[in-house]
């Protein structure tokens, strides 16, 4: 828990695998664009798995589409007789910025509007690339926040320091004032803290929370209410 028990006056969320998720999967997404650019038929959880692991050997990923080009080729390499052309990773492109390929978190509506009632502000802070304001919009999502702080916007990526405090500029608040969730031990919870925010850990299985972690947003008002930043109910 924060040591002295600050004040909180704000909370930023990641986005990914966070709040928002593909569904049913990438692979199926893949595997239906490839099906439609060549008419055969692709297995949904080789393309998954084929996916992460391209997306694991990526160094510092930058959200550029050069980056995500990379991850198409190298998901892909071996199951079409040559690299994916170009007008198939734009139409793969594209069909992720399209609002029915994600699902938000069903907890998130309630989360934000008990949060708001409790006067803390709210924010996002994402490494994502250009799609994800129009994706935000298009989810009726942008208007719940009143920050969004994305990394190709602002040209430096989690887990440094400068967007967390980007952030804490725009919410105009120090940065020991504002607490940040996300999945990403490195990029989230261990980012968020170097640049002087609070954080805690989204770990999907965990049962209850802990000092560092929650298992789902659900977890979260319990959370504040263990750190001290919500009043405890009454029994």
């Amino acid at each position: 828990m924060p040591a002295g028990n600050p004040t909180l006056r704000a909370i930023t969320f990641d986005v990914g695998w966070t709040f928002l998720h593909v569904r049913p999967s990438v692979g199926h997404v893949y595997a239906a664009v490839a099906a439609q650019w060549t008419g055969r038929r692709f297995d949904p959880a080789l393309l998954n798995r084929r996916f992460q692991r391209a997306w694991r050997r990526q160094n510092h990923f930058n959200h550029s589409r050069a980056a995500w080009m990379a991850v198409v080729d190298e998901t892909f390499a071996g199951l079409v007789p040559e690299p994916p052309s170009r007008t198939f990773f734009g139409l793969l492109y594209r069909r992720f910025a399209q609002p029915d390929v994600w699902k938000p978190d069903p907890n998130l509506p309630g989360l934000l509007a008990q949060l708001r009632a409790h006067g803390f502000r709210l924010g996002i802070i994402s490494n994502w690339d250009l799609r994800l304001r129009p994706l935000m919009h298009a989810l009726d999502l942008a208007g719940s926040f009143d920050v969004i702080v994305i990394s190709a916007e602002v040209g430096f990526a989690k887990p440094d320091p400068a967007i967390f405090l980007r952030a804490a500029d725009a919410l105009g608040l120090a940065p020991q004032e504002i607490l940040h969730v996300g999945d990403d031990l490195h990029h989230d919870f261990l980012g968020a803290r170097q640049a002087g925010l609070q954080s805690v850990l989204l770990q999907p299985g965990t049962p209850a929370p802990t000092a560092r972690k929650i298992g789902s947003l659900r977890q979260l008002p319990a959370w504040l209410r263990l750190a001290g930043f919500l009043p405890s109910r009454r029994r």
